[in-house]
């Protein structure tokens, strides 16, 4: 296989991504509650043996979510601590979505599940304010087009729990995002009704 890079897989479809910006306070709400998070996991077996750039890995994740509850206008994050096998779930579980959402600093792929069992949104990470949505991921393209060559952390590789994703060329568009979660509210609302 070729080397994968960037600017073949990821920089053509910018033009079809959909630019968020956070404010200073929700940087700020998120910051202060990945602190909280980190002194409460620390004790976890997992987070013993891959204490490098919590921060900025946890803290990049929230503000992925964040920036994509400004994009669909409905709060979700969970501003929460506890167990992480409780928390093991898609971040839209919330929502009534069996949808994740990965968030990447760009320049530097995804990275995903080897298997992965549902959707996951993705954003890229211009700044701690700057996102764009690039679209959604479906099962069969998260499996199929990942790499363990585009993951950098030796101890992640090591693991063999995720892989790196390139397969942006077949994100479903980000409008696809609202549909889905219109088409969701309206059916427990429709629930509801009955």
């Amino acid at each position: 296989m070729n080397t994968i890079t960037y600017k073949e897989y990821v920089d053509p479809y910018f033009h079809g991504f959909e630019k968020i910006v956070l404010n200073d306070n929700d940087i700020y709400k998120v910051k202060r509650f990945v602190s909280k998070l980190i002194e409460v996991k620390k004790n976890e077996s997992h987070h013993i043996k891959d204490p490098a750039n919590q921060m900025k890995r946890w803290t990049t994740g929230l503000l992925g979510e964040l920036a994509i509850e400004k994009f669909i206008g409905i709060e979700f994050v969970d501003y929460t601590i506890g167990k992480s096998k409780v928390y093991d779930k898609p971040d839209l579980s919330k929502l009534g979505i069996n949808c994740g959402i990965k968030t990447s600093e760009k320049g530097k792929f995804p990275l995903v599940r080897k298997k992965s069992t549902h959707p996951e949104i993705i954003l890229i990470k211009e700044s701690d304010k700057v996102f764009y949505v690039c679209g959604i991921a479906v099962e069969k393209v998260l499996n199929n087009l990942q790499s363990d060559d585009l993951i950098l952390s030796p101890y992640l590789r090591k693991s063999g729990r995720k892989s790196g994703f390139y397969g942006f060329k077949y994100l479903l568009p980000p409008v696809c995002i609202k549909t889905m979660v219109i088409k969701q509210l309206n059916k427990q609302q429709n629930k509801e009704e009955e």
